[in-house]
């Protein structure tokens, strides 16, 4: 009898063993936090404009007059598939590698612009389809892999699925090859963007974009 009672205890301090380790419900352990679907280099591209400002002009705006680098000033036209009517009220989202072909940080940045650093920003086209970026001059990936670029994406009104357009590239730069401009996406032309020196030092350059819809 004694032994039955021994043993019955023993199940009984087990059991509560696993109660108090977690093991009989979630109730007794914190819950996981959600971890955020936009925290990823991979994450779908609506992320991209999840952070976005309520309020925005025309001017995309990379970094600040302190941010290393040359700077930078692309204007233009976002135009519907017509190639003629522009486009307004268009979401622009563009974010680039700084000076060094690095995507650097600030450190607080939420969701996929953890990947895409702190030069990044979004704008919303005028009412004559008009937009401008200012940022620094990119440089390629360290590995000289590809041009340097500014890569891009676009959010029609009416809530259409958005999309990437081919990156902005610089005419001057030796690294853009005929494989390079037969491997961009089909939106948005080229991309290549002849751009010119300012007595400043800055560079200057345009590009207007014909968009899908």
């Amino acid at each position: 009898m004694e032994t039955r009672r021994s043993t019955t205890v023993f199940q009984i301090l087990l059991v509560g063993s696993s109660c108090y380790m977690g093991a009989c419900g979630e109730t007794n352990s914190p819950p996981a936090a959600a971890k955020d679907p936009c925290d990823n280099p991979d994450a779908a591209i609506s992320c991209c404009f999840t952070n976005a400002p309520a309020s925005l002009t025309s001017v995309l705006t990379m970094g600040n007059r302190h941010t290393p680098g040359e700077p930078l000033r692309i204007f233009g036209t976002l135009l519907r598939a017509d190639g003629k009517t522009p486009y307004a009220g268009v979401l622009l989202y563009a974010y680039q590698t700084g000076h060094t072909g690095h995507y650097t940080r600030k450190g607080n940045e939420t969701g996929v612009q953890k990947w895409h650093g702190q030069l990044h920003g979004w704008a919303r086209s005028d009412r004559l389809g008009r937009y401008e970026i200012r940022s620094v001059r990119p440089a390629p990936y360290p590995s000289r892999t590809m041009p340097a670029h500014i890569h891009a994406a676009i959010q029609e009104p009416g809530g259409q699925a958005p999309y990437y357009i081919s990156d902005f590239v610089f005419a001057d730069d030796p690294l853009i090859t005929a494989q390079y401009l037969t491997a961009l996406p089909e939106v948005g032309g080229s991309g290549v963007v002849m751009v010119r020196r300012t007595k400043a030092g800055s560079w200057v350059g345009q590009r207007d974009i014909i968009l899908k819809n």
